[in-house]
């Protein structure tokens, strides 16, 4: 049997195996298009750009769930979307309630120092969120309103979840309705008036004194135009309930984070003093005979708090699942967590007990690290949570988040806070110890400039037994650190890329990546980078990068997979991973979480996925339990050597790796299925490994069927002579 004739076999054992288990290999999506990396890696984007809407500007979460693979879009002018793999393609996934509830709109003007802002958005955009698998659910968390010291229009995280059949609110406005109405009057709402408060009456009502207390209440609103906006676009408020009579609410605006603000009911602009750079928003008009609800408990958008604008990731420890809280500009980012994943709990304090001016103990600190802005004493120093990392680099397998640096008098810079049994304990911040030096400061110890300070620990992952997190920085460009122990020492974090490390620069050479996204795939760390020029206007964004590291934790190779966003400049992140039947998936996103409606590079087209196209013998790898096996060797080295080098061959090959992976995974799950799938391949691993070997076992058999053939007719016709002779 020469190489041709196993050629031909494999032709029909892998389109057999493939039609076997098809019921798997339909969720798939097809490759529309393959474009080669920069290192040689083969990917295939896997979706139209934006699922054939440019709006759907980013992909911020992938997640496999029964056999299909979700995506979650950010979506600023219809609201986010959510699609899944339908066989080879994607479909859109509507949940009556949930993604049909996209109907309010917020307004940007210009602001300070941002005069290029003029635009209605939606108020369910959705700059982060996330999905992930939890007993046997779907969970699915999206996000309302932008980064910044303004409410922007949030109506609160939600979170929904899926049983395969079945979609339920779980922390939303659809989980219970404890009071709806319609205005009858109001009073005491406009500016500099003789209260803060104003009076929203319902006259049908017969409440409870102070019933709603601590509550908020939603008003559905209509913007006139009066402040350059369009007339009649529906908007929403949301008013903090201080008190009530028997019919009517005394409320207060709560739009501009630690300020003290007059009601103000009128269609209006809002700016944030001190915040350059970001636009102002615009808020609707209400008046008498508008809806309104009440919203009260921790099941509602938010967990109850309406600066609760975001949930930036979900992470599962100890069979309970945690939720970190992104843009709680009033009190401070939390970290919650459920075990039943209906019933929601807090296990953090607010901002990690750290606010400017104060010692986590509460106690006034009488300075200030960063003079001028005693003003902000009593502000959050960590507005937001980051990304969950996993790891048991300390001994004992737990959580670790970073926490928003925030200028104030507690000084800028990333904080990172690591959870002890039930406790979250910081390990980076200017309180862990009695001195000012070493990476367990705030910023891991370069905090003195806000844009050029370690500002954020965003991404996280482990690696050869390091825990890596990815530093955003506004200037000069991000950087990588990693930690072997995850304590509060002094040198506990150590730099993988720029600070002092020898060989790769900030921001892998280039100041306009600010910031990355970790993954780690088949034996390999990705870095996936977030662009921006903001504070380099004159550098022309070419698209985000690609990174692969390989190696030692401590001495990591790191190689380019692509430096122009795959030869797309308009991509400025990627950010949504995922490993989805043994490939990997990433996103590539047109907006950057800190970017705001019509941000967007000229000819952006949607968001895109892309899948690595596996260069590995996946099948064979299942069946004999390792790459590093002989019989795989061999496969990898006929496929190397001589099937790449025809047409026929690489087509083969191109097929072998868009069904193999859910074979492989089926394989690998079952031990009956990986002994039948070695006695097919040993065959086929013996014919190429010894081809004059077998060449020889088919002359043997030929010649022992051949004479037995002949013996048969030597019989057969004696015994016909000696029947003549007989008769």
């Amino acid at each position: 049997m020469d190489k041709k004739s196993l050629l031909l076999l494999l032709l029909i054992i892998l389109p057999f195996i493939a039609y076997t288990y098809s019921a798997r290999a339909l969720e798939i999506p097809a490759g529309l298009e393959t474009v080669t990396g920069e290192d040689g890696s083969v990917w295939e984007r896997v979706n139209q750009p934006g699922f054939g809407d440019k709006d759907n500007v980013g992909i911020v979460a992938l997640c496999p769930y029964q056999q299909n693979l979700y995506a979650l879009t950010r979506n600023d002018v219809t609201g986010f979307e959510l699609w899944k793999t339908s066989g080879t393609s994607w479909v859109q996934v509507t949940v009556p309630g949930f993604t049909d509830n996209n109907n309010y709109f917020g307004w940007l003007k210009p602001g300070d120092f941002a005069p290029q802002y003029d635009t209605k958005y939606n108020l369910r955009q959705n700059i982060w969120g996330d999905v992930i698998e939890f007993k046997e659910y779907l969970y699915l968390a999206v996000s309302s309103g932008y980064q910044g010291a303004q409410l922007y229009g949030s109506v609160g995280l939600e979170i929904w979840r899926f049983d395969g059949t079945t979609w339920q609110p779980v922390i939303s406005q659809a989980t219970d309705q404890d009071e709806v109405g319609t205005i009858t009057a109001i009073s005491e709402c406009e500016d500099a008036d003789a209260d803060f408060t104003a009076q929203i009456t319902d006259s049908s009502k017969e409440w409870t004194e102070n019933q709603w207390e601590g509550c908020s209440v939603r008003v559905e609103g209509i913007f006139d135009g009066s402040q350059g906006t369009e007339v009649g676009t529906p908007g929403m408020r949301t008013f903090d309930i201080v008190s009530n009579s028997k019919d009517s609410l005394i409320v207060q605006q709560n739009e501009n984070a630690g300020v003290d603000e007059y009601t103000i009911c009128a269609e209006h602009r809002i700016r944030r003093e001190g915040d350059p750079g970001r636009p102002d928003s615009v808020v609707p008009g209400i008046g008498a005979d508008d809806s309104y609800t009440i919203a009260c408990g921790l099941d509602e958008v938010g967990f109850g708090e309406i600066w609760n604008k975001t949930i930036v990731d979900f992470e599962i420890l100890n069979n309970e699942l945690y939720a970190t809280i992104g843009l709680n500009y009033q009190d401070g980012t939390r970290i919650w967590k459920t075990s039943d994943g209906v019933t929601w709990t807090p296990t953090s304090d607010y901002s990690f007990g750290l606010f400017h001016g104060y010692d986590p103990q509460g106690n006034e600190t009488g300075f200030c690290l960063v003079s001028g802005l005693e003003s902000k004493n009593g502000m959050p120093v960590c507005s937001s949570s980051t990304k969950l990392g996993k790891s048991n680099v300390n001994g004992i397998e737990t959580l670790f988040t970073g926490g928003t640096g925030s200028s104030g008098c507690n000084g800028r810079g990333a904080r990172v806070a690591r959870l002890d049994g039930s406790e979250w304990n910081l390990i980076v911040d200017y309180f862990v110890d009695e001195n000012t030096t070493g990476t367990n400061e705030n910023g891991f110890g370069v905090n003195d400039d806000f844009t050029t300070s370690n500002f954020q620990a965003w991404s996280w992952v482990e690696y050869d037994n390091k825990l890596f997190v990815s530093v955003i920085r506004l200037k000069e460009g991000s950087r990588i650190m990693y930690t072997e122990t995850g304590s509060d020492e002094d040198g506990a974090w150590m730099y993988a890329v720029g600070g002092d490390n020898p060989t790769y620069a900030d921001g892998f050479g280039d100041v306009l990546n600010i910031g990355s996204y970790l993954y780690g795939y088949d034996s390999a760390l990705y870095a996936g980078t977030i662009v921006s020029n903001a504070n380099y206007p004159d550098i022309p964004i070419n698209g985000a990068d690609l990174w692969k590291a390989t190696g030692s934790g401590d001495n990591l190779t790191w190689t380019q997979v692509t430096s122009d966003g795959f030869g797309d400049s308009t991509v400025l992140q990627f950010e949504a991973f995922t490993t989805y039947e043994g490939q990997l998936y990433v996103s590539a996103s047109s907006l950057t979480a800190s970017g705001f409606r019509g941000e967007e590079q000229n000819g952006y087209s949607g968001a895109k996925i892309y899948r690595l196209v596996p260069q590995g013998c996946f099948i064979a790898t299942a069946s004999y339990g390792s790459e590093l096996e002989d019989e795989v060797k061999v496969l990898r080295e006929f496929r190397d050597n001589f099937l790449v080098k025809s047409v026929i061959g690489k087509a083969l090959v191109k097929m072998y790796y868009t069904l193999s992976p859910p074979i492989a995974a089926c394989i690998a799950a079952h031990t009956p299925l990986k002994l039948a799938a070695r006695m097919t391949l040993t065959p086929i691993v013996y014919g190429i490994k010894y081809p004059w070997g077998i060449v020889l076992v088919v002359v043997m058999v030929g010649v022992a069927v051949v004479g037995g053939k002949r013996r048969t007719r030597g019989i057969r016709s004696g015994k016909e002579q000696s029947l003549v002779r007989t008769g």
